[in-house]
């Protein structure tokens, strides 16, 4: 049995033309109750697209005006790496060449890309004139030097006619939009760019925060809770300023006790306002119960207890004592 089949007449319009394709279909065996199923490759028509001439005419210029460029690219870097090779290394002057040539060509690939956006698309396309202009320059003044001004003339043409075939080209794929339309499209690429900038940046500031984390070590975590707690002790409301008490009158000396005797002097008090830790286990859980240890460690530290010899410990013990409830969970 042959392994490639033919599927009936299949009903045909007339003026279509079909062509033969080979297609795949399954066939399934069955023996003693046990299915197989394999692919049969067979024969089928199907109709053909009509020939697009126009599409097959926008091709062939595309294709003519990309050989053309490259045509111009070669010529230009030859004639301008010859003129410069006088007074650099030959292969210096190719380089500077291709640098001529590439300008415009750069400019002509920008006008491409902004061939929807007449106003964005104007900078590169003066620029590219003005770069065609400079490279021509350079291919006249090399026939020039030669004693050949017509062959330098010609020569410079190759470039000009190479990018007026692409100034066509992009006028022909322009599609002009009408202001809303143009509004509405600025906008998209507005919020695409600003989140593709945003998601960047916030890549980049993660890296950084992951390294600082891997080798900061204890310094890098100590800052990390000073700026945790500045900030927990901006978003207090303001404490209400006390009157400061009125300065007390001097006090004599005892009897017995001579006048010109140097006083003790008096100790400065610096006063703490930081609450206790008590304080602060008992505010976290009346907010949360079901608070971790670990969690109440870290409110804590935030609060700026930081050098407390075993902290865990202590914070463990005094949250059983504001709430005996812990020890059953």
């Amino acid at each position: 049995m042959s392994s490639q089949n033919t599927t009936p007449d299949q009903p045909r319009i007339p003026g279509v033309r079909y062509r033969k394709v080979q297609r795949l279909r399954g066939e399934t065996t069955v023996i003693d109750g046990v299915p197989s199923t394999r692919n049969v490759a067979y024969d089928a028509w199907e109709p053909v697209p009509p020939r697009e001439w126009d599409e097959m005419i926008l091709r062939g210029v595309t294709g003519l005006t990309i050989g053309i460029t490259l045509v111009a690219v070669v010529a230009t870097t030859a004639s301008v790496g010859g003129l410069l090779s006088e007074m650099v290394p030959e292969p210096v002057a190719i380089g500077m060449g291709v640098v001529f040539v590439s300008s415009w060509v750069a400019c002509v690939a920008l006008d491409w890309l902004n061939r929807v956006n007449p106003e964005q698309a104007k900078p590169a396309r003066i620029a590219g004139w003005v770069a065609l202009a400079i490279s021509m320059g350079a291919v006249f003044t090399y026939g020039h030097t030669l004693n050949q001004p017509w062959a330098g003339g010609f020569g410079a043409c190759i470039d000009l006619l190479s990018k007026g075939l692409w100034a066509l080209l992009i006028r022909h794929h322009a599609v002009p939009l009408d202001e809303g339309v143009a509004h509405w499209v600025t906008q998209q690429e507005q919020k695409l760019a600003s989140r593709e900038l945003l998601s960047g940046r916030l890549l980049r500031l993660n890296r950084r925060a992951a390294y600082q984390r891997a080798v900061g070590g204890v310094e890098y975590q100590a800052a990390g809770v000073i700026l945790a707690s500045a900030q927990t002790t901006t978003s207090l409301p303001p404490v209400e300023q006390k009157p400061e008490p009125a300065p007390s009158a001097p006090v004599p000396p005892a009897a017995g006790q001579g006048g010109d005797e140097q006083q003790a002097p008096v100790p400065t008090v610096t006063e703490i306002d930081r609450q206790s830790i008590a304080a602060i286990i008992r505010t976290t859980i009346a907010h949360n119960p079901k608070v971790s240890d670990a969690d109440l460690v870290t409110a804590v530290k935030a609060a700026g207890h930081l050098d407390r010899p075993n902290l865990a410990d202590t914070v463990r013990r005094t949250a059983l004592r504001v709430d005996p409830s812990r020890k059953a969970s």
